[in-house]
This record gives structure tokens, sequence and C-alpha cells, in this order.
């Protein structure tokens, strides 16, 4: 028989299997579960997603490419996996993927409980709707932890993101040369160019102009951005409360729909504001003024 693997990397690496932590070592396991079962496996049929959500069905290649060699006929009959939450944590969606999956004729083999995956009996269903719910539910717990995690360090003023346009990232390290979290400080060669963009705004320059004027004075971009400055950069910058002393956290959540992950704003009580007139680049009259 012919075998395909479908391997992915979680994404959250806290209380989570050695499995989960790699996808080199799922697919030196699968080949492994395959050789001992007599089965073929071949390199165009190992299918990868590194460092990707079970709940984002739209945007991994992996598994896209998988659903995609369904069609028009299958080359391989079986699929072997770690165990069944690596196709997914969302259970609405993880169902369907297996639904099409069997109704193609695929076998679908978990190695680390050397087990089946039917969908035959009423039983069958049930217990793949009790195992999705318990991934799923996984997946919730390890979204709160990363929470909770982000929410004391953004209390303490650790930085919580990636780098901000106008500072850098200090690592704080223990006596022992581990970091203990990251601490941001003032650029001086990059907060005076977000100064020059508030003052030349508040002199009555539009954001497109701005960012042509920039890219004209061959001024880096935000993330060394080969396209250079564009306004959406130059409104970014004019928007963010950080620049005149203010860290917000918590003010976008990221939420699963259409079996893949978008963003939405918070309400405002759910958010925190903190002062921290140490990261101030922007005086309060000239912020007020844009």
């Amino acid at each position: 028989m012919i075998a395909a693997i479908y391997a992915r990397k979680s994404t959250d690496q806290n209380g989570v299997s050695d499995e989960e932590k790699s996808d080199t070592r799922q697919i030196e396991h699968t080949k492994t579960y395959a050789l001992k079962k007599g089965w073929t496996v071949s390199d165009e049929l190992i299918f990868i997603d590194d460092g990707i959500s079970g709940a984002e069905f739209v945007k991994r290649p992996g598994f896209i490419r998988l659903m995609n060699a369904l069609k028009p006929e299958p080359s391989f009959q079986a699929l072997l996996m770690s165990e069944e939450s690596r196709l997914g944590r969302e259970s609405i969606e993880t169902s369907y993927a297996l639904k099409q999956l069997i109704d193609a004729g695929i076998r679908l083999f978990f190695y680390l409980e050397d087990r089946e995956r039917t969908l035959d009996t009423a039983t069958d269903k049930i217990m793949l709707a009790i195992t999705n719910f318990g991934s799923e539910f996984e997946r919730e717990r390890a979204r709160q932890r990363t929470y909770d995690a982000m929410l004391r360090k953004a209390k303490a003023g650790h930085v919580t993101g990636g780098k901000v346009y106008g500072y850098h990232n200090k690592d704080v390290l223990s006596t022992h040369g581990h970091r203990l979290h990251v601490l941001r400080v003032i650029n001086p060669q990059e907060a005076e160019i977000v100064r020059q963009i508030f003052m030349i705004h508040a002199g009555g320059l539009g954001i497109t102009r701005i960012a042509k004027r920039l890219n004209a004075e061959g001024i880096p971009a935000p993330r060394q951005s080969p396209r250079g400055w564009s306004p959406c950069a130059v409104r970014e910058i004019l928007h963010r409360p950080l620049y005149r002393g203010e860290i917000v956290w918590n003010a976008v959540q990221k939420i699963v729909r259409g079996g893949t992950k978008r963003r939405r704003r918070r309400p405002d009580s759910e958010r925190i504001t903190m002062e921290a007139p140490e990261l101030r680049i922007i005086a309060p009259e000239l912020w007020e003024s844009v």
C-alpha cells in the first residue's frame, strides 16, 4: 500500500508533547511506522506545515497540497500522522477534512496509538467528535496560557511583540546570561525621523506626500522594506500611542472565521493602557496638533 505523511509542528511550544514540537521527528517516526507495516512512502507524498496553527485551514500550504492531491484521484491509499490533532485543532473544520479524506478512499492511521480512524458507525463518529473537542479545548488552554504570559509582561512594561520603529529591543539578562525579558529603548536616529514625520504632517503635508519625500531623501523604511515608505507606514506612525509615551496592549484579538485567522479590534474596556514617559518621542503639543 502507498502511504502519504502529514506532519505539522505546533505554534505553541508550551505544554505540548515532543512529537508536536518537531515535524522532522514526526516524519522520521511515521516512516518507521510505515516500514513496520510494509507500506511504501515517497518524498513526493510528504506534506509538512511548520509552525502553523491547527486552527488555520486556509493559509496552511502543506494541508492545502494534501487536500488537492485527492483530485481527481489520489495516488496513495493511506495517510499517516502522529495523532489526529496534527490535522487540526478546530473541531468542525477537522471533521470536514477527515470526511473528505475518507470519502476519497484514504485510510487514516495514527502511529502514536497504532490506530486507524474510521467513520463507519455512529460510535466512530461520536468518538471523532470527542477527540476533536479535546483537541480544540487544548488549543484554547494553550491560547489562554499565552495570553496570561503576555499580560504579565505587558503590565511590567516588557516587550510583548516585535520591534517598533523608533526603538531598540534590549534583552535583560540574568546573572547566568539567560534572557529574563525584553525592554524598549529609544533609537535616537529613528526617533528623529518620527519627529520629522509628525512635524511635516502638522505643517499640512499628507501621508502620501510624506512617504514620497522620505523615499526621495533615501531614508530607510521600517523593517528595511525594499518598497520603501508607504502611506500606510506613515499613517501607522502617526497613530501609534507609544510615541507619546503610552503603552497600549490588547487592542486587537485574533479570531478564527471561515477556517482562517482574522483580527478584530477589542472594545476599549478590554485594552490595557500604561504611561511610559521614558519612551516618549513626541511632545504632547505636537501629538495633539496632528
